[in-house]
């Protein structure tokens, strides 16, 4: 039987008893770009794709596709008409690779997510250590529209231990107040230590490419993000972006085109 319904009915459980909702929305952080600092002279860079080699460690359990709701929409968002042979909208996904497991060498890493057009004005992402003690939590405050967005741990978040793994959920809060029936969607990720001394390229798209050949999915993907968001109309890296999230290690195609928050 799959732990992650449980883990993510405890998250919001631990939600619903933690404070009120007009607490929660006058201590929510500001959003703010999960990206940090970009060189917006770099040149054009000779690298024409960024491969993701995730490591053979086996997958763990299957989660992201796990949820409250079987669309991970607010309910007040439905389709009105479900029998429309519309095609299905895109839903709350966790960006994790095919094996479901993200690895990071870092403390406190970006968590991503894709979040579908939704009447939810606010998120939260609860993370677990194996088993079911708390770790941390953070209200994030979004918009409603469709986007890929990453979320960096809290900086009084305790940092993740090496050889650990975590299990974190992001969940929309459709209404004034967190619900059980709110859709989530889980994932998880494990801090590794460094298998190479090198020290990680300066450019973003060169750090890209250097993670994700060591299996590195977290910084992989934040420093292509990074890349991408310094030149945002460049048709180069808007290719080698989706290429990334399309390729059959990652498996991210049906979003790989969204707007990058």
């Amino acid at each position: 039987m799959s732990l992650q319904p449980l883990f993510a009915f405890m998250a919001i459980s631990f939600l619903l008893l933690a404070e009120s909702a007009s607490t929660l929305a006058q201590s929510a952080p500001k959003e703010t770009a999960p990206i940090l600092g970009h060189d917006a002279k770099e040149a054009q860079n000779p690298i024409t794709q960024v491969l993701f080699k995730p490591s053979d460690n086996g997958p763990p359990p299957d989660t992201r596709g796990a949820g409250s709701r079987n669309d991970r929409h607010c309910p007040q968002d439905a389709p009105t008409n479900p029998d429309s042979p519309a095609a299905e909208p895109l839903a709350l996904t966790a960006l994790v690779p095919s094996n479901q497991e993200g690895l990071t060498w870092a403390e406190r890493p970006t968590l991503w997510v894709y979040l579908p057009e939704t009447s939810a004005r606010q998120m939260v992402l609860s993370v677990r250590e194996e088993g079911s003690r708390s770790h941390s939590q953070r209200f994030v405050p979004i918009t409603g529209k469709p986007r890929i967005v990453g979320i960096p741990l809290d900086e009084k978040a305790p940092p993740l231990e090496v050889g650990k793994s975590y299990q974190w959920a992001v969940v929309l809060v459709c209404g004034d107040r967190p619900s059980p029936n709110d859709p989530f969607v889980t994932a998880s990720v494990r801090r590794v230590v460094p298998s190479s001394k090198m020290n990680a390229p300066q450019k973003a798209l060169e750090r890209a490419a250097w993670y994700g050949e060591q299996g590195i999915w977290h910084e992989a993907l934040t420093a292509l993000a990074e890349a991408r968001r310094g030149q945002p109309v460049d048709p180069a890296l808007a290719r080698i972006w989706s290429d990334f999230l399309t390729q059959p290690s990652v498996g991210l195609g049906a979003i790989a085109n969204e707007p990058l928050r």
